[in-house]
């Protein structure tokens, strides 16, 4: 439950390492990406981007930061109505450290590298967030959360798109690139994020029902279904976006030692990524 899951209602334990857990998260990342770029990973995709692209357009304010498992959607940002658009990854596309552009065809989006539990921003600095894929990878979900709730603004949005670990997709997947991935559950990720001061917003979007139905993808009798198990939104899509909003205190824990190294940090990001939005 929520309260078991964060010590003393204040900050989120770091997730212990599951028992034979083989691959780490650089591994996870790596095998999804792999996934991603296959037909069945484009459908997921092409699945999530309008439902994505809706959700993130109404974004507004200064600055949206994206977290992903991979870089792919990332431009579904490009319609809402923040000035600056920072992507967070965990190394640069040429393996160095520090803040990189990101590649061609995303030039008004700044990259920078981080820790997802350690987020290199100030507290409250940032608008709104999307997690694409983000916790079904990462070695500490709580602490990705608990960093997320912690840099964004009273008010700000953040969306979570996810693998659902209660699906019949993945049931019937049993794929080499799904093994290992640590899918978070809708009911739980929903009482994390109320411990951590955000409300969840009142619909969430499924998707990608189709591994459940026994008949040919791109059969008159597949279309039919799908329109209609889709109409349905029964809580067994193989993906769901969730959206909640950061109400005015929430528990999250800021170390005193790191917030002066975070906030110079912030302005230095968020001020490159104004200025280059200025000039687009």
């Amino acid at each position: 439950m929520a309260n078991a899951d964060y010590q003393g209602g204040t900050e989120p334990r770091r997730e212990p390492r599951a028992a034979g857990r083989r691959i780490g998260a650089a591994a996870r990342r790596r095998r999804l990406a792999e996934w991603l770029a296959t037909p069945a990973g484009d459908r997921l995709l092409a699945s999530e981007r309008p439902a994505l692209q809706e959700t993130v357009r109404r974004f507004h304010g200064d600055s949206l930061l994206w977290i992903g498992a991979t870089d792919d959607l990332v431009d579904t940002t490009a319609q809402c109505m923040v000035r600056a658009r920072i992507c967070a990854a965990h190394t640069t596309l040429d393996g160095s450290s520090g803040r990189e552009r990101a590649r061609p065809g995303m030039a008004d989006i700044d990259l920078v590298v981080a820790d997802t539990a350690e987020l290199p921003f100030a507290g409250g600095s940032i608008d709104g967030i999307v997690l694409h894929h983000a916790l079904d990878v990462v070695a500490d979900r709580r602490g990705t959360l608990r960093e997320a709730a912690r840099v964004l603004r009273s008010g700000g949005r953040l969306v979570v798109v996810g693998f659902n670990p209660l699906s019949l997709w993945l049931f019937i997947k049993p794929l080499r690139a799904f093994r290992d991935l640590r899918p978070l559950s809708v009911p739980r990720l929903s009482e994390w994020l109320t411990v951590l001061g955000m409300t969840r917003e009142a619909r969430t979007v499924y998707l990608n029902y189709r591994s459940a139905l026994p008949m040919a993808l791109h059969s008159d009798r597949w279309q039919t279904a799908s329109a209609w198990v889709n109409r349905l939104q029964l809580p067994l899509g193989g993906a769901y976006i969730l959206a909640a909003t950061k109400q005015g205190h929430g528990y999250v824990l800021e170390r005193g030692n790191q917030r002066q190294h975070s906030r110079e940090i912030a302005a230095a990001v968020l001020g490159n990524a104004t200025r280059q939005a200025d000039c687009l």
